[in-house]
């Protein structure tokens, strides 16, 4: 099996994340011809991350942070688990391990994702005076997500049971 194109697609799409979240939280708006891309983190207009201090970013990127690890963390266990397919490691318990890993570490990443906005809000409003309002959002796609790794780690847990009751029927033959 060849899994060489996914996994280049997979390390592609970890290095847009990664320079994606750099660019949400400094104020480099890089340009593209004439227009000017500006990005930023969600629920931060372009106007309010050019605002904050840099100290403020700084903060803002480490409440962020966690949310990209584990979602780095997932990617690689995938990473792994091509790498096991590749090998024709199908069902092993290395290669189960792997799925079950990236399912949670995905799933992780997707519920720091949702808590990521309120927390920064908190965090940016310690020691202010006045009413802290603030919002949480999930989308339907985050939703979706949760329940794909909730699926998914249910999976993990058939193949690993269907693994033990295979080789304890080698065991008899």
């Amino acid at each position: 099996m060849n899994t060489s194109v996914i996994r280049s697609l997979l390390w592609g799409f970890l290095c847009i994340q990664t320079i994606f979240f750099f660019l949400a939280w400094t104020t480099i708006e890089p340009a593209v011809g004439p227009m000017v891309v500006k990005m930023s983190a969600t629920g931060v207009a372009p106007a309010a991350k050019l605002a904050m201090t840099p100290g403020q970013r700084t903060l803002c990127a480490a409440i962020a942070l966690p949310a990209l690890l584990a979602l780095g963390y997932g990617l690689w266990r995938l990473d792994r688990l091509l790498l096991n397919f590749r090998r024709q490691h199908l069902f092993t318990s290395e290669s189960i391990g792997h799925l079950r890993m990236f399912a949670g570490a995905t799933l992780l990443s997707t519920i720091l994702s949702i808590i990521e906005p309120p927390t920064r809000t908190l965090a940016l409003w310690a020691g202010r005076k006045g009413d802290l309002e603030f919002t949480v959002g999930v989308n339907s796609e985050q939703l979706m997500l949760m329940l794909v790794c909730a699926l998914f780690y249910l999976i993990t847990r058939l193949m690993q049971e269907g693994r033990r009751l295979a080789e304890e029927n080698e065991s008899f033959i």
